[in-house]
């Protein structure tokens, strides 16, 4: 393992262990754990009748007092999700049915892989038949509309998690934790508990938040026995005194506010884990780490407590633990979140609040404790503006060419001026984080769902344009442009195929809006939090839970797929029939229904590729990608969230291009494109170029991305690059792209992420895995092993352009 540029001065700092450790996590496999399963059964047969809150809480607390607990043998950080590590636990509240038929399949699978003993396929099959009926999964089919089913028959939706998972996409106020502790906050609820003028939803509430706050702190002090019975037996001095310390730590461990960088650590890692425990959503997320764990930082440096080195062995301690979580999906929906990601955004850099930059020596630490972990997760993303030091931007852009993708990175004019817009008080937009893959909130005082809800293939609905609504894969026909059954229709101008655009936008968004709001109502039970709620403004205040308007920001998106596969379609069509009058309609729909084949096939596919491509900084399309945003944008503000006038201070509908890995799986559904795209291809990710579309360079991409309204895509703006190794070589090729990152700040690029790696790398990973285990790519707003990804998925990352300067 090599430093970016730290050189550690003391032996405080155990260089071994950490590869050591760096090398178990990077081995370890993933497999399916039945204990939470077996014990929120256990509870939920105990507490029939009660409040469904009351239940969730008192579940969630004889978990953390019976599940199996154990310390990693090289870690200073403890706290596990499940009884081993990497294995993901199962949640039968909120599904259970996909579970049992996929349980003989978990370990055959062609990605993310699930191994599992017949004991716990035992378990599952035990306990699923008390579960059956009642799960949130359930209540999402008995009140889904048959506008909804339609829609997803026809492929232009598919709701994924939010119908069969928890909500996740959250970020605690790390502040007031550290500075409180779990028993302070409890006690805060029994106070609100004495008060007047409570109503039933608030008694309910405080009563879970002390509930499930005793388990938290009842669980932690089960590591103060564990740590002091394994210092027994450990014959390694140098171990047995850290394992005491541990033990010691955790038994008045938030009972109390942190009184270390180290106890600071331990407690983000245990909050951000138990949240996990709690409900199986994903984008758990640490927010600004450099600037809420500062003040523990520089009191234990200044007093001599900590030494930089040993601070920096303990942040990689943290980062590294973060690998041994897990969370397993339905095979289905797996396509559309490859690689056993979590999106734990760690984020550093950027504004403070009062508007002066938040740089500091922990920012530096962190990128070179990420550095040393070289792992998918955390998610590390860094802020930064016109006044981020050069030297941080540097040492960002040595990890970035390490070629483990990250830091992502985030600029903070577009961020900010987008979240002011949306009513966020200028102050808290100024403190905005990452919360999951680009998505943008404000920690501490968001909901749930920065994004991340129905997701909506563009793609598809190009297909119902060119098809008078008429999907020509199911035949169904929701809608008609023209007012005539069937899929035929001609445009006589692009206005008018624009019009149908527009009209068939609306009436799909529409029903993905009506969507959200059933699995909104489904995840308001079945997803009660009291443990995460009670660390968001104004829950304890307004003694309410996030989905039922607690949170003092209420901001949520959808996922739309293909703008610029759209863009560069409609740009195909404008040109080449209405334009130029090269094709036909005829021409152009035969040729795509049989995938560009045959002599004619050919000559048309050649006519449609050299057409104008977004990514090139072509004028003409780069505006109708814009124009292809600005029509989903006209919509947004006659959305409602379910929570609207119940709480929140802001309540609305914002945009994102955050689509994970979707853009592959969503392209299956969809034929051949105007713009030359092949059937059954992926579209193309977030704001980025379609594949292997941008062949002006670097500088031509971020031009042809800044024409876009940036700014207004306030839940995150997804660009992703891929930049050939010998780029970034060497000190001159470093400050070409430190320029080139201040250039995309200058002009209002949201957000870059990049993977530096050679196509002939990629391809030998997938005739030869079992030699790159350790290749950690940037797959969407996330990184994962580029092994465990789908076939589908690792082509998609190679056909991306290899850019060079």
């Amino acid at each position: 393992m090599k430093f970016l540029e730290f050189v550690p001065q003391t032996d405080d700092i155990d260089m071994e262990r950490i590869e050591r450790f760096h090398n178990y996590m990077q081995e370890r496999r993933a497999s399916i754990c039945s204990e939470r399963a077996v014990l929120y059964t256990e509870s939920f047969r105990e507490t029939e009748g009660e409040d469904y809150t009351i239940r969730k809480a008192k579940a969630f607390a004889h978990t953390l007092r019976h599940m199996t607990i154990y310390i990693e043998e090289d870690s200073l950080i403890f706290g596990n999700q499940a009884s081993r590590n990497f294995a993901a636990p199962i949640f039968p509240e909120f599904s259970i049915d996909w579970v049992v038929k996929e349980l003989d399949e978990f370990d055959k699978r062609s990605g993310d892989v699930f191994y599992i003993t017949e004991e716990v396929k035992e378990d599952i099959r035990r306990i699923a038949p008390y579960w059956h009926g009642h799960t949130h999964e359930d209540e999402v089919q008995r009140t889904t509309t048959e506008s909804v089913r339609m829609a997803e028959k026809q492929k232009v939706i598919h709701r994924g998690g939010i119908s069969m998972s928890g909500d996740g996409h959250i970020v605690p106020k790390h502040e007031l934790i550290l500075e409180k502790g779990f028993r302070a906050i409890s006690e805060e609820a029994k106070e609100k508990l004495k008060g007047a003028g409570l109503t039933e939803e608030n008694r309910v509430f405080y009563e879970a938040v002390v509930i499930a706050l005793e388990g938290a702190l009842d669980f932690i002090k089960r590591y103060a026995a564990l740590a002091r019975e394994l210092a027994e037996k450990e014959q390694n001095p140098k171990r047995r005194e850290e394992l005491l310390a541990m033990g010691e730590m955790a038994e008045t461990l938030m009972e109390r506010p942190a009184q270390s960088y180290w106890e600071g650590c331990e407690t983000v890692y245990l909050v951000h884990m138990l949240q996990m425990i709690e409900s199986n959503g994903h984008s758990f997320c640490y927010g600004r780490f450099d600037q809420y764990m500062y003040d523990l930082y520089r009191h234990d440096i200044d007093h001599g407590i900590l030494s930089v080195e040993k601070a920096l062995e303990i942040t990689t301690h943290m980062f590294l633990m973060n690998s041994g979580n897990n969370k397993v999906r339905p095979y289905g929906h797996t396509r559309f979140s490859q690689g056993h990601p979590l999106y734990s955004n760690l984020m550093v850099g950027g504004y403070r609040p009062d508007g002066t930059d938040g740089s500091n020596e922990l920012s530096a630490l962190c990128i070179e404790a990420m550095n040393l972990t070289a792992m998918a997760e955390p998610n590390f993303s860094m802020r930064y503006n016109a006044d981020t030091p050069e030297s941080l931007l540097r040492l960002a852009g040595r990890l970035i060419r390490t070629g483990c993708g990250m830091p992502s990175m985030f600029n903070d004019d577009a961020a900010v001026r987008g979240l002011e817009s949306l009513g966020i008080k200028r102050e808290d937009a100024l403190d905005y984080c990452a919360i999951g893959c680009v998505e943008t909130g404000v920690p501490g005082k968001y909901g749930h769902r920065a994004t991340g809800m129905t997701y909506v293939n563009w793609g598809k609905i190009l297909e119902l344009v060119i098809y008078n609504g008429t999907d020509p894969d199911s035949g169904i026909q929701m809608m008609s442009v023209n007012g005539q059954p069937g899929k035929d229709i001609t445009y006589k101008s692009y206005d008018e195929m624009w019009a149908a655009w527009k009209k068939l936008l609306k009436f799909y968004s529409d029903i993905a809006v009506e969507c959200d709001v059933i699995c909104d109502k489904a995840l308001a039970v079945y997803d009660a939090d009291p443990f995460a709620s009670c660390f968001i403004d104004n829950c304890m205040e307004v003694g309410k839970l996030l989905k039922n308007g607690g949170c003092q920001y209420d901001v949520i998106s959808q996922s739309n797929i293909g703008p610029a596969v759209l863009g560069n379609s409609f740009e195909a069509i404008k040109k080449l029939i209405f334009d130029e009058k090269k094709l036909t309609w005829d021409e152009l729909k035969h040729a795509m229904e049989v995938n560009w084949m045959g002599e004619e096939g050919k000559r048309v596919h050649d006519l449609v590729k050299s057409a104008p491509k977004f990514g090139n900084d072509e004028d003409e399309v780069d505006g109708i990608v814009r124009d292809i945003f600005e029509s989903y944008l006209e919509l947004l503000p006659a959305y409602k969230t379910d929570r609207t006038g119940r709480g929140p201070e802001v309540s609305c509908y914002t945009m994102s291009t955050s689509n994970i890995t979707s853009y592959v799986p969503n392209g299956l559904d969809v034929g051949a494109t105007p713009d030359g795209r092949m059937a059954r291809s992926p579209l193309n990710e977030g704001c980025s170029p379609t594949q292997g579309t941008d062949v002006n360079g670097p500088t031509a991409v971020i031009r042809s991305v800044s024409k876009l309204p940036n700014w207004k895509v306030a839940a995150g703006q997804l660009l992703n690059m891929r930049f050939a190794p010998g780029t970034l070589a060497g000190e001159e090729n470093l400050q070409k792209f430190v320029g080139f990152l201040r250039a995309s700040q200058r002009m209002g690029i949201y957000h870059n992420q990049f993977n530096v790696i050679d196509s002939t790398t990629l391809r030998d990973a997938q005739k030869n895995p079992e030699q790159y285990t350790d290749l950690i790519v940037r797959v969407a707003g996330y990184c994962a092993q580029f092994v465990s990804l789908m076939p589908e998925t690792q082509d998609a990352i190679i056909a991306r352009t290899e850019n060079e300067w």
